[in-house]
């Protein structure tokens, strides 16, 4: 499939396709960022880096809580979910009610559970592509009791990653 064709059929599915200099594409996503629209952005690793190195500031990882995925998580996102889960990987980690945690792995599953292992796959598998979720808007579910959580889960992997206005 030519790039036309693949634009075609995005759009035809009632997505946009962005096009612009790289200073434009950036200042796009963080005016989504600081206005609070949900969006997802597909960019190139470059662009997702510059967002990241924008947006992911000290203060912004304390306020988080965000912590580099533990060697011991990541082998059981591996095993127990068959996701290779490769570095850099940063998450933070919710406490429910009941006392069950809510990390990666959480994630992951849930991911699993509401896409698809092909789904979370595919994202993890993208070489040149990175997958920016603005202000997502999709609830932590305790993988315990099943309950909603009310803070929200961040996450920054090699080429998935969100940011929100805290």
């Amino acid at each position: 499939m030519g790039i036309f064709e693949a634009i075609e059929e995005v759009v035809r599915g009632g997505q946009i396709t962005l096009a612009g200099d790289e200073g434009s594409i950036l200042a796009t996503v963080r005016e989504a960022v600081e206005s609070g629209r949900s969006e997802t952005f597909y960019l190139s690793r470059a662009q997702a880096d510059a967002i990241k190195v924008w947006y992911w500031t000290p203060r912004r990882i304390n306020e988080a809580g965000m912590e580099p995925v533990s060697t011991e998580e990541r082998a059981r996102i591996e095993s127990e979910l068959g996701v290779s889960c490769t570095p850099p990987a940063y998450s933070n980690t919710l406490v429910c009610e009941c006392g069950g945690t809510y990390g990666a792995f959480e994630f992951l599953q849930q991911g699993i559970r509401e896409h698809g292992k092909d789904m979370v796959e595919a994202i993890f598998a993208l070489k040149d592509t990175s997958v920016i979720r603005v202000n997502p808007n999709n609830s932590a579910i305790c993988a315990k009791c099943n309950r909603r959580m009310l803070r929200s889960h961040y996450y920054d992997y090699r080429n998935y990653g969100c940011c929100a206005a805290l």
